[in-house]
């Protein structure tokens, strides 16, 4: 089994998160069902390396990384989204030096996070398993779906959208 490290999560999570469709996969449950697009990263590396993902791991992951991601993530991310909205005052060259300022900064808020999940996750043995790492990932990535459909208090059944962008985030590896 390969050594997990922060450094390698962050290396896998850049280039991942590059391939076709994946970045896209990750924005839709971020944005319809509130998901940490860095443990939709977490699923697919540790499945990646072997691992799968238990209640327990994922529960440390996420706390480890919500504080920091209401607070400094989520406001970076609603900063950015607004600058649009001062088009018509704020020159287009200004906008786009801010809107550069603040991705650098989410990019660096994003490898904070990275270092913020694997503080505990080094303390806690991962649980491994055999199959493929597409059948990992594919059970990694439906135990935080699960999850995520449970806070939000509504079905507990994933729609067309959930399973179409969990099957390109599991397609890419």
């Amino acid at each position: 089994m390969t050594t997990l490290s922060a450094e390698d999560f962050w290396t896998f999570s850049l280039d991942f998160y590059g391939k076709p469709n994946v970045a896209k996969a990750c924005l839709s449950f971020q944005d319809r069902r509130d998901a940490d697009v860095n443990l939709l990263l977490l699923a697919a590396y540790l499945a990646s390396k072997g691992h799968v993902l238990d209640d327990t791991h994922l529960s440390i992951a996420d706390g480890m990384t919500a504080g920091w991601r209401a607070a400094v993530l989520q406001q970076l991310r609603q900063v950015r989204r607004r600058l649009p909205k001062f088009a018509e005052e704020v020159p287009e060259e200004d906008r786009k030096n801010v809107k550069e300022k603040i991705l650098e900064a989410e990019l660096a808020a994003e490898q904070v996070a990275h270092r913020l999940i694997f503080k505990r996750l080094d303390d806690a043995p991962m649980p491994t398993e055999g199959g493929t790492v597409k059948e990992r990932a594919e059970r990694n990535l439906k135990l935080y779906l699960r999850r995520l459909l449970s806070q939000a208090g509504g079905s507990a059944t994933p729609d067309e959208r959930d399973l179409s962008d969990l099957d390109t985030i599991v397609a890419a590896l």
